[in-house]
């Protein structure tokens, strides 16, 4: 695709901003609603070079250089995604706001559905789940106002997430189900991608394990066909967690294993944290308590260089367990009240709820 690319890079040198726009980076490289330099490609370094190439001077702070309101929104929202799937969340957030400002004043509802749940998502990984919470609700509540049932269905599932964060989970079960039922009466099929993801991860909380199995089995059926690595190396590691469950720990290994290898080739910080996480939990059913601390400190590492918070107190939970397994009790306690100290002031239930039993 690099010719693709050149051309971008030449022909926005070259002032033909919209042509570019239109015809070369939504038509040729995203190959439209299909996205394909970063659902398929993950290459979303890349992309984002490609997008700052229609800002001045590639400065994200300014407008971009196209005549539609509409494309300066879709420029503002791509740059943010490829900034946050790098690690970026601080950056991307400010692209969020301004992107949503433009859309509630353009009334540009459906548009603003996608920016509040990508808000969301950032809101969430950065530890803030309250903001995340109000941010879901405004995407739900927009996606009504547009009369979207495709958006009404991914903002309940979003939301549903979050309030399983919170500790909501009765709330969050019942969102779930309607997202699940509208996703069927939409397409035929069970909440799949990255909604899917979530609600197996839902259903595993909630020990409904042969459902979960049974969700990302079929979850990781289509992401296959579709080409869709990030949520593929996802549903690897829905599906380790499953098989370790069931102490099927040799399954477990291999699908984490192809989690942790995508999640590394496309370059998402939070992809690599969630399977590291899944790996801490492995060693430590295992008994291979060293690799349990090596891997809650790795987490620890790219949530200090990226800034998603919300998973420090799931690694120091680890690190807890691990050291007190090791009979250096002082260590465990110190980690184990980190994490109640950071889950408390989250909001982040489940993990105050484990920190506090090990205390």
């Amino acid at each position: 695709m690099q010719p693709l690319f050149e051309q971008v890079y030449h022909g926005c040198a070259a002032r033909l901003y919209d042509e570019m726009l239109d015809d070369v980076y939504w038509g040729k490289i995203n190959r439209r609603e299909e996205g394909f330099i970063t659902s398929k490609l993950g290459a979303w370094e890349t992309d984002l070079s490609l997008a700052r190439t229609f800002f001045p001077a590639g400065n994200l702070s300014q407008v971009p250089l196209v005549s539609k309101k509409s494309d300066q929104s879709w420029l503002l929202n791509t740059a943010g995604l490829a900034l946050l799937s790098t690690g970026r969340p601080k950056e991307a957030e400010k692209l969020y706001t301004r992107k949503l400002e433009m859309n509630v004043k353009e009334g540009q509802w459906e548009s603003a559905s996608a920016g509040y749940r990508n808000l969301a998502d950032l809101q969430f990984q950065a530890g803030e789940l309250e903001r995340a919470v109000e941010s879901a609700r405004k995407a739900y509540d927009v996606a009504e106002k547009a009369g979207s049932e495709q958006n009404i269905m991914i903002s309940k599932a979003y939301l549903a997430w979050i309030l399983h964060l919170a500790g909501k989970g009765e709330q969050a079960g019942q969102e779930f189900r309607q997202a699940d039922e509208i996703e069927g009466k939409i397409r035929g099929e069970r909440l799949y991608s990255q909604r899917g993801v979530r609600y197996a991860d839902f259903l595993l909380s909630t020990k409904q394990i042969d459902e979960a199995a049974k969700l990302t089995r079929a979850n990781l059926e289509i992401c296959q066909r579709n080409k869709w690595p990030a949520v593929i190396s996802r549903c690897h590691r829905c599906l380790s967690a499953i098989e370790r469950l069931k102490g099927n720990h040799k399954e477990a290994e291999a699908h984490l294993q192809q989690a942790i290898e995508i999640a590394r080739q496309v370059g998402m910080p939070a992809l690599e944290i969630e399977a590291l996480l899944e790996s801490g939990r492995l060693h430590l059913d295992t008994g291979r308590h060293q690799e349990a601390v090596q891997a809650g400190n790795t987490v620890l590492g790219l949530c200090e260089r990226t800034g998603f918070r919300l998973y420090e107190p799931e690694a120091e939970l680890i690190l807890s367990r691990a050291y007190l397994v090791c009979k250096d009790v002082e260590q465990a306690r110190t980690f184990a009240q980190s994490a109640y100290d950071k889950a408390d002031s989250m909001g982040y239930h489940q993990v105050r709820v484990e920190a506090e039993q090990l205390l």
